[in-house]
This record gives structure tokens, sequence and C-alpha cells, in this order.
């Protein structure tokens, strides 16, 4: 019960509850046998008065031992537990419940060990995404093909989106982006993004000199621009302001990211950029191909390919676009 409830007392009353209680205990002990000596027959021999003090001594020595694990045995506890930090293994408590210093030092200790593994967790899983992005780095260089990359863009959207809540600007975002989408994957297109107010889209291992599956490209886009009046109505019908857009399409070798969170790929390379360059100078509601693309259309019957002259484009990126519209 004495030692039981040592545990709510201060470190320095402990250890001076130790020093007084061996003294208070020798003594009374000592005045005992003083007051009764004379009337204690075994102190008629001398042997049995240092036999006695002998007993008397190992008592209070025991006492004091216990008394003095009592104090040590949370130290050492704490001490074995930071040698475990101190060796990487953070998943470690010492359970002293004590209230005083070394129990308040004990409940910081745990706190901090509890913290770092909390860290070290933390680090792994960084660690871990860093791992699963460099797998993707090296997917990215080791796959390509020759595909027809189109962008489908808004004209002014900035403009357009200044003046709509957030909650319009998400909604008539989701109705262009859907729509056109819807398009593209009637014609077998594949969805790749959507980037800002853009939708990146293709048509993927494509043989240019296959006839039915260039036109279906020409088909796929012609059939957006054609869909102006229909989306203007859907726009409309929920009370959304009417857009205008440009497409653009490229064709050539594309380098492919192949994810393993998703199930489509990405695409990369200078086809994907010339794409994005080149529909700044496509006119509104109209679609414009690259050079290298109209090389292979340009005897297509029912099409008619009109240069569109950029000194600028030429002298710095080298392309030539053409618009494209029916006869």
């Amino acid at each position: 019960m004495v030692f039981t409830s040592l545990i709510f007392f201060s470190l320095r009353s402990k250890l001076l509850v130790l020093v007084l209680s061996s003294s208070l205990i020798s003594i009374a002990i000592t005045t005992i046998l003083f007051l009764n000596f004379e009337n204690i027959s075994i102190f008629k021999l001398e042997e049995n008065i240092i036999g006695i003090g002998i007993v008397l001594m190992i008592g209070i020595s025991i006492t004091t031992v216990i008394l003095s694990k009592r104090l040590s045995d949370p130290i050492t506890r704490l001490n074995d537990a930071a040698n475990k930090v101190s060796k990487g293994n953070f998943d470690v408590k010492t359970n002293i419940t004590t209230h005083d210093e070394i129990g308040q030092l004990s409940k910081t200790f745990d706190e901090m060990a509890k913290n770092l593994l909390d860290a070290k967790m933390i680090i792994k899983h960084n660690e871990d995404v860093i791992k699963q992005q460099e797998g993707i780095l090296l997917k990215f260089t080791k796959h390509t093909q020759n595909d027809c990359v189109g962008v489908i863009d808004m004209k002014d959207s900035t403009k357009i989106s200044a003046q709509l809540s957030d909650d319009d600007v998400t909604k008539l975002y989701e109705i262009f982006l859907n729509f056109m989408a819807k398009v593209v994957l009637k014609y077998n297109g594949q969805v790749i993004k959507t980037i800002g107010d853009a939708l990146l889209f293709r048509f993927a291992n494509i043989d240019p000199n296959d006839s039915k599956q260039m036109k279906n490209v020409l088909e796929c886009c012609l059939d957006m621009i054609e869909s102006h009046n229909s989306l203007k109505k859907k726009l409309l019908a929920e009370n959304m302001p009417e857009l205008n857009y440009k497409i653009s399409v490229t064709y050539g070798s594309v380098s492919v990211a192949q994810s393993s969170t998703s199930i489509v790929n990405d695409i990369f390379g200078p086809t994907v950029n010339q794409c994005f360059k080149i529909n700044s100078n496509c006119p509104v509601n109209s679609m414009i191909i690259g050079d290298n693309m109209h090389e292979f259309l340009k005897d297509f019957q029912g099409y008619k390919f009109e240069e569109l002259s950029n000194d600028e484009m030429k002298q710095k990126y080298g392309y030539t676009i053409f618009k494209v519209r029916r006869k």
C-alpha cells in the first residue's frame, strides 16, 4: 500500500521519503530497544545484541533496496525505450504512469516516438509514390506509335467564364466537353484528357495510307463543326451562353505513357505539341490540319483544303497549316 501510493509523489519527494523512512525506522527501533533494554532477556548476552544488530541492518537494507528499485525501474524502462528509438524502432511505449517528473518525461517520450513513427510512415509513402512515378517515366520512353491527334478548344472561354458563377462555369465545361467526347467515341476515337477548356483525343495506330481510316478522322472532326447548332440548343436549354470552338488535327509519332492507376494512356511528343500550337491559328468553328497530315489527305474527293499562310509559324516552327471543309 505504501509502495503503491508512492506513484503520486514527485521524484524529489520520493527520494526524501526513502531517506526519512530509513532514518525513522532506525530511530524507532533504537528507541524501543533502548527504553526496554533491561526488560528484554535476549539482550543479556553480548552475542545476541550483535546478532540483532545485524538482522536490523539487513532488514533496513532490504527495505532501502525495495524502495530504490521502485524509483529506478521507470528510469530503466525509459532508458530501454530510448535505446530502441536510437536503433530506428519507433513503435515503442514506456507505459510509465507515475505522477512525477519521470512520468511526465515518459509521456513526452511516448508522444515523440509516436510522431517519429508517423513521420516514418509518411516518408515511406512518399518514397513509394516516387518509385511509382519513376516506373511511369520509364514506360513513357518505351512505347511509341503513329496516331492522328486532335485538340478541340473553346474560343474566348476566359471572357465567358468571368461572367458566370463557379457552378455555372463547371456546368458549361461539363456540357461542352461531354458533348464533344461523345462525338469522338461515335467514330471510335479515344478521349485522352481534358486540359483546361480543351479536349485532347486521338485515333491510335492509324495507317495513313488507309483512306477509310483517314476519312473517319476527317468525318469525326467535321461532325463536331457541323454539330455547333445542336450544341447551341443544348446550352440554351440549360441557360448557358453560346460557345464557339476550334479544332486542330496532326499525324505522326507519339510516345505513350502507360499508367498503372488509369486504363487510359497519356500521349506526348512533337505531334501532340504541334497540334496544340497550330490550334491558335484555327478560324472559329473550323478545322485545320498540319502539313504532315495534309500529304495523305490532299487527294481526297469531297473535301477542300485551303492553306492558311502564317509566315511567323513557318519561320519559327516550319509548319504549314490547312483549313478543311466540305466542297
